[in-house]
């Protein structure tokens, strides 16, 4: 069969060309109507995904923003690390400790206060100290001082603050920063780069371990 007898046949028979013309008019309709609906289906998915790569983007500037700032206190430990320990043995003082860590981390209030693990007799300061210690098992960032020391830093303490124990062989104690910026110590902050320079300044009270220290 030829192309000219199909069209022979259907100029014979109009009726049935015009019965099969509807079906295949109704096929064209529902391609079109799913058509539309592919269309209407990605316009509703294009905002949601420039929404999540948005939302990506965000995430992005946030990590690289939180790495940088990571990179910047790890480089400022290692280099306070590398200050205390050139420090001379028979140099080693609280004072001194104190000093070199305001510097480093350009700190507004740096202040450390020990007690010796064989004290019989501690007066109010050193129990005060022995008190919190006992109530801690880690470092602790505040807007108000702990209780168990609030009369002894009261006077000096700033908006927010980070109570770091430290100890040694021979001593127990508490590292202190303290800032005028009630965020830079918010309770909510990761405290472990805090413990590690709470153990970088009780490797270096180990100078101190046979010698009497006083703050």
């Amino acid at each position: 069969m030829t192309e000219d007898d199909v069209v022979g046949y259907l100029q014979s028979h109009p009726d049935l060309l015009a019965k099969y013309l509807k079906i295949f008019e109704n096929d064209i309709d529902k391609q079109t109507n799913r058509d539309e609906k592919i269309i209407s289906l990605s316009h509703r998915q294009v905002p949601q995904l420039q929404q999540k790569i948005r939302s990506l983007e965000e995430q992005i500037n946030e990590f690289l923003i939180n790495a940088r700032r990571n990179e910047k206190s790890w480089d400022s430990l290692l280099k306070a690390s590398l200050t205390l320990f050139k420090i001379k043995r028979e140099d080693v003082s609280i004072k001194l400790i104190e000093s070199k860590l305001r510097e480093q981390f350009s700190i507004e209030v740096c202040r450390i206060f020990t007690v010796s693990r064989h004290v019989q007799q501690p007066n109010h300061e050193k129990s005060a100290i022995l008190n919190f210690l006992g109530s801690v098992d880690g470092p602790r960032c505040l807007l108000e001082p702990p209780q168990e020391i609030e009369q002894l830093v009261n006077s000096w303490v700033l908006a927010s603050s980070a109570y770091i124990p430290i100890s040694s062989n021979a001593l127990l104690g508490v590292l202190i920063f303290s800032s005028s910026d009630e965020n830079k110590y918010d309770p909510s902050i990761d405290t472990r780069f805090l413990e590690k320079i709470g153990n970088v300044v009780s490797a270096t009270l180990e100078y101190e371990s046979h010698r009497d220290i006083t703050v």
